[in-house]
């Protein structure tokens, strides 16, 4: 069936194959679609008395970002869209997701970004935790040196940012 649409398509822009370039049934990934780590609440209606799960709905993807890494624009829109394919391929309503990225640096060129182009609203819910309005999918972006160790010790502990108390 997307060999008939290829050469249809092609075919309807003949006009300007000079100017387009076509591929078929192409691939978009060499490896597979990988989130970090996903959390289902069972049951759903779970109330979590963490600040970090504060938005949790019932699905829950969440990306890690190392000490020497960075959340780029891009790593952003890799994890968005992992979403729809999760809801789909489970049969999940996308409005049961939330997204949650943890993060040592801070993702300044991201968060421009998604003030600037894509006109979310962006609040700092807690020092360490800004939560990210305006889309369907709830989005946190959790700042893991800023956690505290008290509250969130295995977490904070990934940053390297533990004493020995």
């Amino acid at each position: 069936m997307a060999s008939r649409l290829f050469y249809a398509i092609q075919l309807e822009l003949l006009d300007y194959r000079n100017f387009l370039e076509f591929l078929c049934e192409y691939q978009l990934t060499s490896e597979p679609l990988r989130v970090d780590t996903v959390i289902i609440k069972k049951p759903p209606e779970l109330h979590i008395d963490k600040k970090l799960a504060r938005i949790f709905k019932e699905f829950n993807l969440v990306e890690y970002k190392s000490l020497e890494d960075y959340l780029s624009i891009n790593d952003f829109y890799k994890v968005y869209g992992y979403a729809c394919p999760y809801a789909a391929l489970n049969d999940v309503s996308i409005i049961g997701l939330t997204l949650a990225f943890v993060l040592s640096r801070s993702p300044r060129e991201l968060i421009k970004h998604l003030l600037e182009v894509r006109g979310y609203a962006i609040t700092e819910t807690y020092p360490e935790i800004r939560e990210v309005l305006g889309d369907i999918v709830p989005i946190q972006i959790i700042k893991s040196k800023k956690l505290s160790s008290l509250d969130n010790l295995w977490l904070k502990s990934l940053t390297g940012g533990l004493d020995l108390e």
